[in-house]
């Protein structure tokens, strides 16, 4: 199936006959939309860098439109999560969360700019993110509590550690299943909506898409940023 959109056939081709999501042969598209995503990302935090020490005294916000106030704004609402979930510690476990909702945010937002597709919108870039937080919640498990963290996959009573077991195993597996799948079929849906109201009517209907997509980009990184961080202090937490 031709993919629509995609600024990297301007330069390159594809191969005939290869499709579907789990084709064995090396796609360089993702890849390339992904290393651009990187590149504006780095521009901007450069961006927020060189502003922020151009301000004197103390950080306050200006009235005007700045990176560093959209950045204010992007964060807020997951710091103010992340201090409400984990109380005073929240700062050792902020940055995992954060630096996953801006690759997502960003990654998203690549797939509103025309011939552009979302970097999330490819299965391989979000089932990576969900085994890194797969990893990661096991990591600060056993960091926190030891070995005594398998306990939590025995169940409340010795008798019933047979039957907890397996089911803690494969609901801890479905999290990243649900974490990959959940972000791409959103994003993959929705720019497959944009596209085909854009090849039928490029200016009027495509617009209201487009600005329901800019929701849905920032809802789908916030979710994902937030179940990482619920699963991170669910693997911490002593009374779990």
């Amino acid at each position: 199936m031709e993919k629509p959109f995609l600024l990297f056939k301007l330069f390159f081709t594809e191969h005939e006959g290869e499709s579907g999501f789990w084709s064995p042969v090396f796609d360089p598209i993702p890849v390339f939309h992904t290393v651009i995503m990187a590149l504006i990302l780095v521009g901007v935090v450069l961006a927020f860098r060189r502003q922020l020490k151009n301000m004197s005294g103390e950080v306050v916000p200006t009235d005007k439109v700045s990176v560093l106030n959209i950045f204010d704004v992007l964060i807020s609402a997951v710091v103010s999560f992340e201090k409400e979930l984990f109380g005073d510690e929240w700062k050792k476990y902020l940055p995992i969360p954060l630096a996953i909702f801006v690759i997502i945010l960003f990654g998203n937002l690549l797939g509103l700019i025309p011939y552009f597709e979302p970097t999330n919108s490819n299965v391989n870039n979000t089932v990576a993110m969900a085994i890194c937080v797969f990893c990661l919640t096991h990591y600060y498990g056993i960091k926190i509590h030891g070995f005594g963290y398998v306990k939590q996959f025995l169940g409340p009573v010795w008798w019933l550690s047979p039957l907890m077991l397996p089911l803690e195993i494969i609901s801890h597996l479905a999290r990243v299943l649900s974490l990959s799948i959940r972000l791409f079929g959103n994003l993959f849906a929705d720019h497959m909506v944009v596209t085909i109201f854009l090849g039928l009517a490029p200016f009027v209907i495509p617009s209201a898409f487009m600005g329901l997509g800019l929701l849905v980009c920032l809802i789908q990184a916030f979710i994902f940023s937030m179940l990482s961080a619920v699963y991170f202090y669910l693997a911490i937490s002593h009374e779990h």
